[in-house]
């Protein structure tokens, strides 16, 4: 009988030792997924940043660009205001400079719609990287939690794993059972 009892100890312990492998297998599993899950999002959120600061760039090389145009369109003027006093016919002269001015403000007004345009792309990938960042950080605090709470379930597991006793012999013998048949063969 406790042959049989060590046998199925044995045999429980083997199961138990098999299914803790099988969940050390499925969490190792699932932290490579996370990782790779990791990786993933901080790709997406250096080309984000990359994105954004391009944008950024070009937003400002546009605001510079409308900044030297109204500095032009204020020389024109002046060009035009001192050519209409050297030319004889006024009405012609403000006709030209109202075509010219209306021209300039109409490229004016193209580029400032191109920089809100842009400005609202930039805000949306700004919120876009910013979400992501915080996606980012979730997931690195979620494979952080589920990586600790595998080392010490995995730990708490080998710890209440107690290794089989080595049977004693003189147990397994039992004098006492066997004393007559033993003293009956030296007699």
């Amino acid at each position: 009988m406790e042959h049989e009892e060590v046998m199925t100890d044995l045999q429980r312990l083997q199961n138990e030792n098999t299914e803790t492998s099988e969940k050390v297998d499925e969490l190792a599993n699932l932290t490579v997924f996370y990782r790779g899950l990791h990786s993933q999002v901080l790709m997406e959120h250096t080309q984000l940043k990359e994105q954004l600061a391009m944008l950024r760039q070009e937003k400002k090389n546009r605001i510079d660009d409308w900044v030297l145009l109204k500095h032009h369109l204020e020389a024109l003027k002046l060009i035009c205001e001192d050519q209409e006093e050297e030319t004889s016919d006024p009405q012609t002269q403000q006709q030209q400079e109202f075509e010219r001015l209306e021209g300039s403000l109409q490229v004016l007004w193209k580029q400032k719609e191109m920089i809100t345009q842009e400005k609202d792309l930039a805000e949306k990938l700004q919120h876009h990287f910013e979400v992501s960042q915080m996606r980012s950080e979730k997931l690195t605090h979620e494979l952080e939690q589920a990586t600790a709470q595998d080392e010490s379930l995995l730990q708490k597991e080998l710890l209440n794993q107690e290794p089989p006793a080595e049977p004693n012999l003189w147990e397994i013998l039992d004098y006492d059972a066997l004393s007559p048949y033993y003293f009956i063969s030296y007699v």
